[in-house]
């Protein structure tokens, strides 16, 4: 039998795969039959080392975290075997140590060691094969943006969900790099839509041409393209970068007017962090003058499409664990355009940096309380939860949009859940924090957002009036990793319930997920697992049975 005490197991690789359940096995194995107490099996990057799973029963490495060689190599008892690919090429290695003074017998171990260092490889490779095939696959039936022929901003989504897993899961290096078409506004501007439209086509084919299906690449903004390259190193990220700008050059895309943004993923921050940083390196060499325009036409934009209502509630559902019946519903906002649907990330810095987000709150509440209203028949203990978060435009009684709000759908005040994120819990001004407290006084709940983001503390939660919490995702992927960060989150629940608070776990994406969430006293959480954002026409059948079997 594998152990699963989290004081000894640290894994990354899931035990879904042949790969995944063979590490964890053979770690096991070397640490109760050799002199070495420790093991881990570290892949490398462009970083360095870092490693993809460990048994360690002194808890001194942990899975995803750098093995740095003071750790191991300096100890006085050390061996390592390299994890080789049956066509050679190098995977990682099999690393143990042991500090403790005493006798080791590292030669009677290197035989078996290698055997399972070759095991390993083998599987590897295998199913990084599949696993290749498969996303080829997935990539040719896919959705696909009509314009370009890219794949779609949910497409992306979807897609980074699951390369990201698999990168966990193999240590493969991944980048993401972003193409944009600077000068394409202006020239819709002068040459009209159906103009930029066809220089869109032209771009997306000479990208897809460039990538060759061998990689996924989506338009993720009217003049923004995005390509996944997983399994690449650095040097081969920089050839493919070039080729995409030759070759925009070379069909001459609007004056090949054209920036290319790359970013790296790292093991902590996954494929958003590398997408963040490929944008982050476009807009670094805006020149400001066009930038203060940029964000001006934005603004403009945004506050058009508030007004048109393009800007709109979707819905995502609260479930409880324990059943799967649908408690509640997030009101989520979302913009929806000629080219898409636009997630909140896309837009919410303009609104906050323009003063509207208090527009936006207003906007969410009035479409949430609508829903409410419409399945109070059907659910009548239905909950809705809203996002509020303030900024510059204070004059503004959040107070009086509540009561407003309440009134005109005829809810009650029990019905609504006010979501506050630690990062603004902790530095609210003295009316807003009246205003709040008020609200609470009437009914309503208030939920604090992100939870043990870094932001807010015990005191935080004592001197606002909350009733509920709600996990950081990152919590949630931490709760299944079996080393200390699960006992961190047990704690963070046990604090909460014991303090009658509720706690919603965000971001649950698979029933391993659920299941420890459920073990450890959370009884209601939100994610991927039970129903992504949807519009208000697509909720009706989740009021009618539970999203999950009972557990």
């Amino acid at each position: 039998m594998i152990g699963t005490d989290s004081k000894y197991m640290s894994i990354g690789a899931s035990t879904d795969s042949n790969f995944g359940r063979a590490t964890q096995a053979v770690l096991q194995h070397l640490s109760e039959h050799s002199d070495l107490g420790t093991w881990a099996l570290c892949r490398y990057d462009a970083e360095g080392s870092y490693t993809l799973a460990v048994f360690d029963p002194r808890g001194e490495i942990h899975v995803h975290e750098t093995l740095p060689a003071p750790i191991s190599r300096s100890s006085d008892h050390w061996a390592c075997a390299p994890v080789r690919c049956p066509d050679g090429s190098p995977f990682g290695e099999l690393v143990g140590f042991d500090p403790r003074e005493r006798a080791a017998s590292i030669a009677s171990i290197a035989p078996t060691l290698q055997v399972f260092a070759s095991l390993l490889g083998a599987l590897a490779d295998t199913e990084i094969l599949l696993a290749d095939q498969h996303r080829f696959n997935e990539i040719a039936d896919g959705e696909t943006d009509p314009l370009t022929g890219l794949g779609t901003r949910q497409g992306w989504e979807r897609r980074v969900r699951v390369d990201d897993h698999f990168c966990l899961e193999f240590g493969e290096q991944a980048s993401v790099i972003v193409i944009e078409l600077t000068e394409l506004k202006h020239y819709n501007e002068l040459h009209g839509h159906s103009a930029g439209d066809e220089e869109l086509r032209i771009a997306g084919a000479a990208v897809r041409a460039v990538l060759t299906g061998r990689h996924y690449a989506a338009r993720l903004t009217g003049d923004r393209f995005g390509a996944l390259l997983i399994g690449v190193d650095e040097e081969a990220t920089e050839r493919l970068t070039r080729s995409i700008h030759e070759a925009l050059g070379r069909v001459g895309v609007v004056g090949t007017a054209v920036a290319t943004g790359v970013g790296r993923r790292r093991p902590e921050t996954g494929l958003g962090g590398a997408l963040a940083a490929a944008e982050a390196a476009i807009d670094s060499t805006r020149h400001p003058l066009e930038t203060d325009t940029a964000k001006s036409a934005d603004t403009a934009a945004l506050v058009d499409a508030m007004e048109a209502g393009e800007i709109k509630a979707y819905f995502q559902p609260i479930v409880n664990l324990h059943s799967g019946e649908v408690m509640a519903i997030e009101a989520l906002a979302r913009w929806q355009t000629n080219e898409g649907v636009r997630g909140p990330d896309e837009f919410l810095p303009t609104l906050r940096e323009a003063g509207l987000l208090r527009s936006l709150f207003v906007r969410m509440l009035d479409d949430g309380l609508s829903v409410l209203s419409e399945f109070r028949h059907i659910s009548p203990s239905l909950q809705l939860a809203v996002t509020f978060e303030f900024d510059k435009q204070v004059e503004t009684s959040v107070l009086d949009s509540i009561v407003e709000g309440l009134a005109k759908h005829d809810i009650r005040p029990g019905s609504v859940m006010v979501q506050i994120s630690e990062r603004q819990a902790s530095d609210l001004p003295v009316q807003l924090r009246q205003e709040l407290a008020q609200v609470s006084e009437l009914g309503v709940q208030l939920m604090l957002d992100d939870f043990g983001s870094g932001f807010a503390s015990l005191e935080t939660l004592s001197a606002l009036p909350i009733h509920g919490v709600k996990l950081n995702r990152r919590f949630t992927a931490q709760v299944v990793a079996g080393d200390r960060a699960s006992t961190v989150v047990q704690a963070m629940v046990e604090v909460a319930t014991k303090g009658h608070l509720t706690v919603v776990a965000e971001g649950i994406e698979t029933e391993m997920q659920r299941g420890h969430l459920v073990g450890i006293g959370c009884t209601l959480g939100q994610g991927y697992l039970f129903a992504v954002p949807q519009p208000a026409g697509s909720l009706g059948p989740m009021m009618s049975a539970p999203l999950a079997n009972a557990v």
